[in-house]
This record gives C-alpha cells, sequence and structure tokens, in this order.
C-alpha cells in the first residue's frame, strides 16, 4: 500500500498541472536549475541521511514524503529516481532501499503514461510487423531497464549519491555556457 500512496502525489500534481508542464515549464534555464538544485539535494541527503532503515520499516508519512519528491521530479531537468532516492536517503532509507523503493515506485507511474498515451496509438494502423517491431522494443527495453537497475542497486551498496550531483553540476554549466552563446 505504500507504493500506491507514494504514487498519489505525482499522479494527482501531474493530472492537475500537465499543461503548466508541458508548456510553461519547458525552458531550458529551468533544466538548468533543477539540475544545479539537485545536486545540491543529492549532496545535502548523503550529509544528513542516516543511511540505516529498511524499506520495511518504512512510514505512511515516509512514502507521502517521497511521493512528493516524485511530484517535484515533474519539473525539467529533475530525475524522478533521482529525487525520489535522495528523498528516501534524507528519510533515513539505505541508498540501496530507496533506490529499490523508488525503481518499485516507477511501475505505476510508467504504467498510467502508457495507459494514458493508448487512445493516440489506437488510431494507428496495427499490422502485424508493428505488432512485431513492438514486442522486439519491448523486449529490449525490459532487459536494458532490469540490466540498469541491477547495475544502479550494486552501485548505490558501494557509493554515494555525489557523483550525480557533479554530473548535475556539470551538465548544468555545459547548458548554460551553450545558451548563453545562443545554441
Amino acid at each position: 500500500y505504500l507504493l500506491v500512496l507514494a504514487t498519489i502525489p505525482a499522479a494527482a500534481i501531474g493530472f492537475a498541472f500537465r499543461e503548466v508542464f508541458e508548456t510553461t515549464l519547458r525552458s531550458p534555464w529551468v533544466v538548468v536549475a533543477s539540475l544545479t538544485a539537485f545536486g545540491f539535494v543529492f549532496i545535502l541527503s548523503e550529509r544528513l541521511g542516516n543511511l540505516s532503515k529498511s524499506a520495511a520499516k518504512m512510514r505512511f508519512t515516509d512514502a507521502l514524503l517521497i511521493g512528493v519528491a516524485q511530484a517535484i521530479s515533474l519539473l525539467p531537468g529533475v530525475s524522478r529516481s533521482g529525487a525520489t532516492i535522495s528523498a528516501g536517503v534524507l528519510l533515513g532509507l539505505t541508498r540501496e532501499e530507496a533506490a529499490r523503493f523508488s525503481f518499485l515506485m516507477s511501475v505505476p507511474i510508467t504504467a498510467g503514461a502508457v495507459a494514458a498515451g493508448l487512445p493516440g496509438a489506437a488510431d494507428e494502423a496495427f499490422t502485424p510487423y508493428l505488432g512485431l517491431l513492438f514486442l522486439a522494443g519491448f523486449g529490449a527495453s525490459a532487459l536494458v531497464a532490469y540490466l540498469s537497475i541491477k547495475f544502479l542497486l550494486a552501485f548505490f551498496r558501494r557509493y554515494s549519491l555525489r557523483a550525480f550531483a557533479y554530473y548535475g553540476f556539470a551538465l548544468s554549466a555545459v547548458v548554460s555556457v551553450l545558451l548563453l552563446l545562443g545554441f
């Protein structure tokens, strides 16, 4: 039930403010600000989180707060998994437990996004060839997702979120320079 609870804030905010997220906030400068801000969030979560709690000891409020972090990730430039993992770490989860919960949280939100896109896809002519392409794409993406999650869980057992902070700072600097140069 905690996964369902954690999904509610992003679903509600995403539905209510879909237009704002898809238009008004679609700016490269919003991405720069988000990357920079979350670089600091990653560092702070490592510094302030006590990394001792398992997901089994999560409370109702923990799941709700991680869900709010997922809602914040609707902003362009904010990583959904980065926001939810750092929130979990700030709430005391180990990095690995926070990552595991974050990846499980992605299932309902991704399924919802796919379901929202189905009406438009139903208008397309569906042939056996397209069905085969769909299955191949689904299989490849499932394999890559599995391997990526396996790698990241192993990574978080040994390393901190700081690497992602530095990546965010570097990427925001590069994007800022490109924007200032007129690209």
